[in-house]
């Protein structure tokens, strides 16, 4: 009994929707039509997706050359989403 229980606490994901905001020209390459990095596009995902997921399902290149925040707060790659989290991309840029 315990086995079942455990399995439906795996596969009973609920769907949450996240923020995505893309910066410095990476929505051009991207899925999403009508971007505004301002305002940021929701995404649907399901509850602790890891944001490796997520890029690949806006369709983002180069992922490992890309800077992510989730709230504000750099992330990794490996880093699980929750409802209503705010997901910023970006290219690092260098200057003097």
């Amino acid at each position: 009994m315990i086995a079942t229980e455990s399995k439906a606490m795996f596969t009973n994901k609920k769907t949450v929707t996240v923020t995505v905001k893309l910066f410095s020209g990476l929505a051009n390459g991207s899925t999403l039509t009508g971007h505004d990095p301002g305002k940021g596009t929701p995404v649907q995902v399901k509850d602790g997706t890891r944001l490796k997921k997520l890029v690949s399902q806006v369709g983002l290149r180069n992922i490992s050359s890309i800077v992510y925040l989730i709230d504000g707060e750099r992330a990794s790659l490996w880093s699980r989403l929750r409802d209503g989290n705010e997901v910023m991309c970006l290219k690092p840029s260098s200057g003097g």
